[in-house]
């Protein structure tokens, strides 16, 4: 027999009371409590999934998942569970998503916990599987790309130049190329480790073919093949010299892989791209990286924006690149892939080019003995420019022969580099 008499309707009513008073306390303690788990915990949520891979998450929510489904079919009425299962429910969601969101992912790969791409992007871009690619490089990219072409977006009134840059494409484009140059120098595509001597041993910069180069478009640099390095910097100075002289396109890139350019610059310009070298840190035994070479490759070339993969242009800037296009000429004679190959007879271009008067002030520098410097002094600066006015003012004229020893020198000049760096 209970201790309390079934009669005594004001104890039991008072005791039933105070047991239901005491479950919905519990239970509003427990749905307090899973709230402020939620709240507390949800952004601590991408430290579990750090420490977890997107497999052990996956593989938690389908346990949790299996288990809800079990317990569906044998669970009691008691709110109690309700609490259980949604809380649990909750902490997997937001696990699952977590594993997924961008933070852990960019330009449509994976990233690491460090923030360097995963293997799928390298994969994508060509680069060896233990390749280190920092995304701050990637996200450098496309800043210093929307900065480069910010006169261009303003002019139109349009979003952005591009609506979509290929990181991968653009990457693998690049290193394709570098490690043209790795390979040309060391003759192993594989090293690794590179002393300043091996730095010193780089070529000053290289020449591209030009190929049916298109204004509307970006680069390509898929389309290009390196025709000629130049292993010294006189090399590269002759070249560029040349070029200016005889109006040849001659594709150069220059190139700068010292100590100093595998640094952060101390710049605010925007308009250089300017990477965070300390992502890519030295070997342990303080030889360069691969990876602290392709770095200044790319600070070398610029690191545009390159045509294919899934590039796109803005429509409307293609439409006004498509228009200005029409109107471009890039003032050269020819190109030095051409020249090389035999398609044009240069000699003769050059000679006509300067027949017409088109190379008088370079041919009464080399009549004066005047050497190219780019100051007031020499030739191409205010002294120089001044006495070649006076000169032409008071009747000077190239002659015939001048025109021939022009050519020949310039012909002569060229050949002899060619033969010292064409591939």
């Amino acid at each position: 027999m209970s201790i309390f008499s079934i009669n005594d309707n004001s104890n039991y009513t008072s005791i039933l009371s105070q047991a239901k008073a005491n479950k919905e306390s519990k239970e509003n303690s427990k749905i307090n409590f899973a709230n402020t788990f939620l709240k507390q915990n949800a952004t601590k949520l991408n430290d579990i999934e750090n420490k977890n891979s997107q497999t052990l998450i996956r593989s938690e929510v389908l346990n949790s998942t299996n288990n809800i489904n079990k317990n569906y079919y044998t669970k009691t009425n008691s709110p109690n569970y309700d609490i259980s299962s949604e809380f649990k429910n909750s902490i997997y969601t937001l696990k699952f998503k977590q594993a997924d969101i961008s933070s852990n992912t960019a330009y449509g790969y994976s990233v690491d916990k460090d923030g360097y791409m995963g293997e799928d992007f390298n994969e994508a871009a060509g680069l060896p599987k233990d390749f280190k690619i920092h995304k701050s490089t990637l996200d450098e990219i496309e800043r210093y790309n929307k900065d480069l072409n910010e006169d261009t977006v303003n002019y139109l009134g349009v979003s952005s130049y591009y609506s979509n840059i290929d990181m991968a494409n653009t990457i693998k484009q690049y290193y394709d190329k570098f490690n043209d140059i790795i390979n040309h120098t060391f003759n192993d595509t594989d090293k690794t480790s590179f002393s300043e001597a091996d730095l010193n041993s780089l070529p000053k910069g290289v020449s591209m073919s030009v190929g049916d180069f298109d204004f509307a478009s970006p680069l390509n640099f898929e389309s290009k093949t390196i025709t000629n390095y130049y292993n010294t910097q006189e090399q590269y100075d002759e070249m560029e010299q040349l070029g200016m002289f005889a109006s040849i396109n001659t594709g150069l890139q220059k190139l700068n892989f010292t100590p100093q350019s595998m640094q952060t610059q101390n710049t605010s310009n925007k308009y250089t791209f300017n990477p965070d070298m300390s992502f890519y840190p030295k070997n342990e035994d303080g030889t360069y990286t691969k990876e602290d070479l392709f770095m200044s490759f790319l600070k070398s070339t610029g690191a545009d924006a390159l045509k294919g993969g899934d590039t796109k242009m803005n429509p409307i800037v293609k439409s006004f690149k498509e228009a200005m296009a029409k109107e471009s000429f890039d003032g050269s004679l020819a190109s030095l892939d051409d020249i090389m190959t035999g398609k044009v007879d240069f000699a003769s271009l050059l000679k006509g080019y300067a027949q017409d008067g088109w190379l008088d002030a370079d041919i009464y520098a080399m009549e004066k003995g005047v050497k190219w410097q780019n100051s007031v002094i020499g030739y191409g600066g205010a002294w120089f420019d001044n006495q070649f006015n006076q000169a032409k003012a008071n009747g000077w004229k190239a002659s015939s022969e001048s025109i021939n020893s022009y050519v020949g020198s310039i012909m002569d000049r060229l050949n002899n580099l060619i033969g010292q760096t064409r591939v």
